[in-house]
């Protein structure tokens, strides 16, 4: 269903980072198992395993989030960080279409 919502032309960056946010659980957990596979968690028993992951199989969640989003990963920093951001004026600002994505970060910074 959230794929049908990204799909829709009518939606703002900001809008389609929102959707997108609600994947970022999803592409987390990939991330998380990935780090055990390869010890990068310190936790796991092979630590120093010596099947490394393939580059393919690597989860940049932010990347994969953005790509989603159909943005850069740049804007969708940007874009997170409004929508986490306790303003809500600029938020409605933003998610309305009065301010960019970019205006609205550096009145947050």
């Amino acid at each position: 269903m959230l794929d049908i919502q990204l799909g829709r032309r009518n939606l703002s960056p900001i809008q389609r980072i929102a959707v997108a946010e609600k994947y970022r659980p999803i592409y987390e957990k990939q991330a998380k198992e990935n780090m055990s596979l390869g010890g990068g968690d310190k936790k796991s028993g092979s630590q120093n395993s010596s099947t490394p992951i393939n580059p393919e199989n690597k989860v940049d969640v932010r990347a994969k989030l953005a790509k989603t989003a159909g943005v850069s990963t740049d804007t969708y920093s940007k874009g997170k960080k409004i929508l986490d951001s306790d303003n809500e004026e600029l938020k409605q600002e933003v998610l309305s279409g009065e301010k960019s994505i970019n205006a609205g970060y550096k009145e947050l910074t």
